[in-house]
C-alpha cells in the first residue's frame, strides 16, 4: 500500500493535469506555439546562413521561414475567424 501512495498522488497532480478537455487543448496550442517559433528561429538562422554562403536557394529558404512565422503569429486569428464561420 505504501508504494501506491506516490503514484495516486502523480496522477491527482493539478499541475499536471488540466481540468477540462479545452483547457489541455489550449495548453497543447501554447505549447505547440513555443516549440513552432524556435523552429521558425531555427530556420531564419540557417537561411542567414544560406545568404551568408551564397546558395542558390536563400532567397527560398528565407520565405518560407518568413511566412511560417507569419501563419505562427496569426494562428489564434486564424482559428478566431474559422469559430465565427460556424
Amino acid at each position: 500500500m505504501k508504494l501506491l501512495i506516490p503514484f495516486i498522488l502523480f496522477f491527482q497532480s493539478e499541475t499536471l493535469f488540466a481540468r477540462s478537455l479545452k483547457a489541455t487543448a489550449d495548453k497543447l496550442a501554447q505549447e505547440t506555439s513555443r516549440i513552432g517559433l524556435g523552429l521558425a528561429l531555427f530556420g531564419i538562422c540557417i537561411a542567414g546562413i544560406y545568404f551568408i554562403l551564397g546558395r542558390q536557394d536563400a532567397s527560398t529558404k528565407m520565405t518560407q521561414a518568413l511566412l511560417g512565422i507569419f501563419v505562427l503569429m496569426l494562428g489564434p486569428s486564424i482559428l478566431s475567424f474559422i469559430k465565427s464561420l460556424a
